[in-house]
């Protein structure tokens, strides 16, 4: 693999370079992390939770990007420009926010020429499933860290909560995921929870919908979440490929995974 139109002599040098896209709510400025041995594996998309870590998330990535030969791109997405970026609204359209990115990333260097294996973590996580439903073909492998809750691969729950219609709203969403439904699910998927990860606080969605679907606290939702595409990929024929890993001793802190956990080394080794 050979790094072309990049600006690069300083990225090579660096253990992160910042790319700029451009996209309908403005400038999204990016980390790119460049091996200095570049492997076959494809690039890594690493998305941050709501506290807006990205300077962490492309730190902790960075050995692990070396290590393995990934290139790992860590986008920012500011609290200014995108407010609410979980769940694909029409506000600031992080989806579109994400498609411009990689656009960008393809007209640099020809890694990025096919689908990018993406990961986030809590509020990433929740932005991450839900891209990967409506654009499969963008993705690759599917990585999940401790996501608060996720739109399950089942028409017998309506939108947000799955791909069933919602009569409350007028967003396309749920049908472009249903569409989509095979594609999405003809991957890996990998979801990693913090074994402490039990906790009830306030960034938790919590509803009596949601817990009873997904349950209290997110160990129990990315449990379900994981038979649910299971079994929603075993109704389709396909093989069934979701699987969770426990970080044992870890709670909802990126730091903590990362750093007791190996959350960064395991998603980047995975095969």
């Amino acid at each position: 693999m050979q790094y072309e139109n990049l600006n690069r002599e300083s990225a090579r040098q660096a253990s992160g370079d910042t790319v700029l896209s451009i996209c309908p709510a403005g400038v999204l400025e990016s980390t790119v992390t460049l091996p200095s041995k570049p492997s076959s594996k494809p690039p890594l998309l690493a998305l941050h939770g709501i506290s807006r870590n990205a300077v962490e998330l492309s730190r902790a990535f960075a050995s692990a990007a070396e290590a393995t030969g990934r290139i790992v791109v860590v986008p920012h997405l500011t609290a200014e420009k995108w407010p609410v970026y979980q769940r694909i609204t029409r506000r600031a359209r992080p989806d579109k926010t994400i498609l411009a990115l990689l656009a960008t990333l393809r007209a640099m260097d020809t890694a990025f020429q096919g689908p990018v294996d993406v990961f986030g973590f809590s509020g990433g996580a929740q932005l991450a499933h839900r891209f990967a439903m409506l654009y499969p073909e963008a993705v690759g492998d599917l990585h999940l860290g401790a996501a608060g809750w996720y739109t399950f691969p089942e028409e017998t729950a309506s939108y947000p909560y799955g791909i069933g219609e919602s009569p409350t709203r007028r967003e396309s969403w749920s049908r472009l995921m249903r569409s989509g439904l095979r594609s999405y699910l003809q991957r890996r998927i990998s979801l990693y929870v913090g074994s402490n990860d039990t906790s009830r606080d306030e960034s938790l969605r919590q509803n009596e919908l949601v817990d009873e679907q997904q349950g209290v606290n997110r160990l129990e939702r990315a449990r379900r979440y994981v038979a649910s595409v299971n079994r929603s990929q075993a109704s389709l024929g396909l093989p069934r490929t979701a699987r969770l890993t426990f970080l044992q001793g870890c709670d909802h802190s990126f730091s903590t995974c990362a750093q007791q956990g190996g959350l960064a080394r395991k998603v980047c080794e995975n095969n």
